[in-house]
């Protein structure tokens, strides 16, 4: 993905590094979490949603949910708030693509991964089953 302007820079207590993804909220970034030294997915939220209160809301409160859930296939959130008039939410870097990545790269799953993978999700919506927006990622453990 091409450079960003917050590229270099730093937001909060997170040293913004690169893009690593886009999407209709805003854009993820690999950042460093300055003050422990692990890095993190940085999610920044467009102007435009950030500019919504009825959002903004919306978002710390679910963040505040997300962070709540304790499962091996949800990413933990590590914090959420706004820096510099940027609205973002930091969260477990976890390297390699996602579900909807995987299945651009590789096309249709074997039977037997895609019920390893539903069954992932099913046992995080089954253990936190509190309806929020929670990001599923798989492994082939």
């Amino acid at each position: 993905m091409e450079g960003h302007a917050l590229a270099g820079s730093t937001l909060a207590a997170y040293r913004v590094e690169r893009v690593i993804g886009r999407g209709g909220m805003g854009d993820v970034f690999l950042a460093e979490d300055t003050k422990l030294g692990r890095p993190v997915a940085l999610k920044v939220v467009a102007e435009a949603l950030a500019e919504d209160e009825r959002f903004r809301e919306r978002l710390l409160r679910e963040s505040r949910l997300a962070a709540s859930l304790d499962h091996p296939n949800v990413v933990p959130i590590y914090d959420a708030g706004e820096a510099d008039g940027r609205l973002f939410i930091a969260m477990r870097y976890v390297a390699g693509p996602d579900l909807k990545a995987l299945l651009r790269a590789e096309g249709p799953l074997e039977p037997a991964r895609a019920m390893t993978i539903a069954g992932q999700v099913a046992s995080t919506n089954e253990r936190n089953a509190a309806g929020s927006s929670t990001d599923h990622r798989h492994s082939d453990r």
